[in-house]
């Protein structure tokens, strides 16, 4: 592997994980919302987001492990 090949690799690892910690800091925002609200549109407003960050955050950790093999 040359070196510019090995610093894009390094350059596209950074930016995965850079993306993993944003959905997971999504998650916890949209726990939190689902934490303080008591209107019943809301809270199924919240699952669905919740859900579907967790499915965004099951992909970027599967494309980490993908890019280190």
């Amino acid at each position: 592997m040359t070196k510019k090949e090995e610093k894009r690799l390094k350059a596209e690892y950074s930016r995965r994980l850079a993306e993993v910690a944003d959905i997971r800091m999504q998650l916890r925002r949209a726990y939190a919302a689902f934490d303080n609200t008591t209107d019943c549109d809301m809270m199924d407003a919240c699952i669905y987001e919740i859900n579907a960050l967790k499915s965004r955050y099951n992909s970027a950790v599967v494309n980490v492990k993908n890019l280190m093999l």
